[in-house]
Parts: C-alpha cells; sequence; structure tokens
C-alpha cells in the first residue's frame, strides 16, 4: 500500500504582488504582508547581528524553483528521493509550488517582481524533492522523507526544515521506523528537525508525522493576534508556534496569501538558522531548549496542545547574555528522544535466546503461514478500498478567493513577539 505525504498547508489565496525590483546596494525591505518582521524585530534587533550567513537550511518538499530572481544565489545543487532526474532546483508541486514558497519565506532575498524577503536571507538552501507528486516511483512510501533527511545531514544542513504530513494515527508509535531512524541520525550529527504540525486540528485532527516522530520539534500556526490558528493540529508533540498568516511567493513568482503550519515551520526554520549564525557553537539540543525557555506562553497554561509552550521569540532565543536558561530548563524535544535512543539501545544490547534447529525451522514454518494469512487479510482489505472509493493523491489545499491588484495591507493591532 503507498502511503501519500499531504502538504501541511491551510488556506492559500492567489494575488498580484506588484512591487519594484530592489536596488542590490539596500537593505532587502519585507512587503507588508511580512508582519513577522516586525512583530520580531527582524531589522532592528536581528539583522545587524546576523542574517543567516554560514546556515545551511534543508527544505524537503516538492522541489524549489531556483530561477526565481528572488531566491538568486540562495539554492544550492539538493537532491531528488522520489525516483525524478533532478538536483531540488526543481518545483514538482503541479500547483502553486509549496517548496519554492517554503524556501522563500526563509530565504528569499528581494528584487525580482515581488522583492520578497525571507527571514534569513543569507543563508544556503538545500533543497530536497521528497514530498510524493503525480509521476513519482510507486514504492517510496516514506523512504524519500528518510533518505532525504540523511542526504541533508550529510551534505551539511544545520537545519532541517518539513513542512508536510501524513495521518500517523495506525503507524506504530507514531512514526514510520525508516524516518525515526534518520531523525535520530540528524539529532546525533547536531542537527536540528523541524517540522509542521499539521491543518486538520478544526477536523479529525489526526496526528501527523513526521511532526509525531520523536526528536522533532513540532511547530503549529498562530496569526498576527497571537491567537491559534483554528486548523492547527491539537497534538501532544506541539512545541511551539510561529506566525502561519501572511504572504509568500511560489514556483510561478506569484504571490500566495495563506495560513497554516507549513509556514509556521519554515518560518521557525528561519529562526533556528538565524539563532545558529548568532551563535556558531551552540548545539542543536541546546537552540531548541532556548526556542521553548523562551517562548511566549499563549493561553492560561504554560503549555497546550495547540501552540505548545508558546510563540517562539527569536530576539531572547538568539541572546544567551541576555536571556540566559539553566542547563537543567525543561527541553521535551530532547528528553523523549534520549527516552526513545535509550530503549533501542537496551533492546539492541539484549542477547537473542538460543534455539535449536528444529524449533527455528518450525518457528519459521508458522511465522510465514501467519505472514501468509496476514498478506491475504489486509490484499482483500485494499481491494476492497479500491473498489469502494480508490487510492487518490491528496494535498491539503482549498483554494479560495480570486485575484487581486496589490498587497494585502498590514492588519491593525499586532502584537510584538520580542521578549524586551
Amino acid at each position: 500500500m503507498k502511503i501519500v505525504w499531504r502538504l501541511a498547508v491551510g488556506l492559500v489565496a492567489t494575488f498580484a504582488a506588484v512591487m519594484p525590483p530592489m536596488r542590490a546596494d539596500a537593505q532587502p525591505q519585507p512587503r507588508q504582508d511580512e508582519w513577522w518582521f516586525s512583530a520580531w524585530g527582524i531589522q532592528s534587533d536581528v539583522w545587524p547581528t546576523t542574517t543567516g550567513a554560514g546556515i545551511t537550511v534543508a527544505v524537503l518538499d516538492t522541489g524549489v524553483n531556483a530561477e526565481l530572481p528572488e531566491l538568486s544565489g540562495a539554492v544550492l545543487p539538493g537532491t531528488d528521493t522520489t525516483g525524478h532526474d533532478s538536483d531540488g532546483r526543481k518545483d514538482f508541486d503541479f500547483d502553486f509550488g509549496h517548496g519554492t514558497a517554503m524556501a522563500a519565506l526563509i530565504a528569499a532575498r528581494g528584487g525580482g517582481p515581488t522583492g520578497y524577503v525571507g527571514i534569513a536571507p543569507s543563508v544556503k538552501v538545500l533543497p530536497v524533492h521528497a514530498a510524493e507528486q503525480p509521476g513519482d516511483r510507486a514504492d517510496i512510501e516514506f523512504k524519500g522523507f528518510a533518505d532525504g533527511i540523511r542526504y541533508s545531514v550529510d551534505h551539511g544542513a544545520k537545519v532541517i526544515n518539513i513542512s508536510q504530513g501524513s495521518d500517523s494515527t495506525y503507524i506504530s508509535q507514531h512514526c514510520d521506523p525508516d524516518v525515526q531512524a534518520a531523525v535520530s541520525y540528524a539529532l546525533q550529527h547536531d542537527v536540528v528537525v523541524v517540522a509542521a504540525a499539521g491543518n486538520l486540528g478544526d477536523g479529525s485532527n489526526p496526528p501527523e508525522m513526521p511532526a509525531s516522530c520523536v526528536g522533532v520539534l513540532a511547530v503549529g500556526s498562530i496569526d498576527e493576534h497571537l491567537q491559534p490558528q483554528a486548523g492547527s493540529e491539537r497534538q501532544w508533540y506541539v512545541s511551539v508556534a510561529a506566525p502561519g498568516v501572511g504572504g509568500t511567493i511560489g514556483k510561478d513568482g506569484q504571490g500566495y496569501s495563506g495560513w497554516g503550519t507549513s509556514m509556521a515551520s519554515a518560518l521557525t526554520s528561519g529562526a533556528v538558522a538565524l539563532i545558529r549564525a548568532r551563535n556558531p557553537g551552540m548545539s542543536a539540543r541546546t537552540v531548541v531548549q532556548r526556542l521553548i525557555a523562551t517562548a511566549r506562553p499563549l493561553g492560561s497554561s504554560k503549555w497546550n496542545d495547540q501552540t505548545g509552550y508558546g510563540a517562539i521569540q527569536i530576539t531572547a532565543a538568539m541572546n544567551p547574555q541576555r536571556y540566559p536558561v539553566p542547563s537543567n530548563a525543561p527541553n521535551p524535544v530532547f528528553e523523549a528522544f534520549d527516552k526513545w535512543q535509550a530503549s533501542h539501545s537496551a533492546a539492541a544490547a539484549r542477547p537473542t535466546p538460543k534455539s535449536s534447529a528444529t524449533q527455528t525451522s518450525a518457528k519459521s514454518g508458522h511465522a510465514r503461514n501467519g505472514l501468509l494469512i496476514i498478506s491475504l487479510t489486509a490484499a482483500g482489505a485494499i481491494i476492497a478500498m479500491v473498489v469502494v472509493g480508490g487510492f487518490v493523491w491528496r494535498r491539503r489545499v482549498n483554494v479560495a478567493g480570486t485575484a487581486s491588484t496589490g498587497d494585502r495591507q498590514p492588519h491593525e493591532g499586532t502584537f510584538d513577539i520580542r521578549n524586551k
């Protein structure tokens, strides 16, 4: 059975974004719909210190259109783990270009017809086409993402963004073993893995991997009033929240206004890149710990299942001198990973019970018979499902609205999420 990854993006509405190209010698200026720049104090408090130089962020998605002028010089050659002959610098999304949109949120450099700017315009994006699209190999299932994570680690990424999700309800421990092993590989190599929490919180609200995998920093989405998006998943694994409402650009260079945990994950990955660029000696474990410890709680409790420990505050997380965090401060993401790693190491160390050749043969025979029964049962279920409705490649994007003639105006009353 082919298990399909679906995009963790909520609602998307197109608009024609028309802005003059940026001068080469001018500081990139964010557009009006990028309200998080002022909320986070990016230009006033962050960019005077770093714009992300020296950090590579892997974007595991539908690929990235590296030919857009807004991304000129930002996109490295990457790879394709889905069976296409691609180095990641082509967006295979059949619609607006999800991978390109996520890369732009992180690392766009201005210029072009939109002048779009990411929050870390000096980082390098390592594009990995790992999201299943029509025409991909039929046997990749989750292997494309597992291979993509390992490739990203081996090619210098310090942050991995996965704005994707797949229902993990019926997966053991809510994470495919290959993907979990790849996440473990990333953490052991000092790489932060960030994923979207999912956007069905106002519906069936299923747990989604890789956000539900152990060791992943799962991100919920909030609007410009620091209110959680209705669709942002309500799950045990949500750690922090970030803006999920605003604009970005797609593979065609057009502007898109949307919201969801896809955007929140990408912006958080950009934030991690800024923190790591500002603190090159800071470990992935400490970065995650500081993001959680300095987050602004949303709601009546310190943690909730939709926004986690709260809205991330980049200026606080990146400045350990001004905002010290005790070394023993809670770090639930890595604490869960440590427990998982210890349990798997213990299981691997346990000796295998000895048995005679006859017992082994008998057990093998019983196992084969059991597998045959299971296979026949599963085959019957699959046939029944195909007859009823068939397997359809799914992506959670609901198109709404019509093209407009200019930038969306900034909302009044936006909140400041800097820790002053």
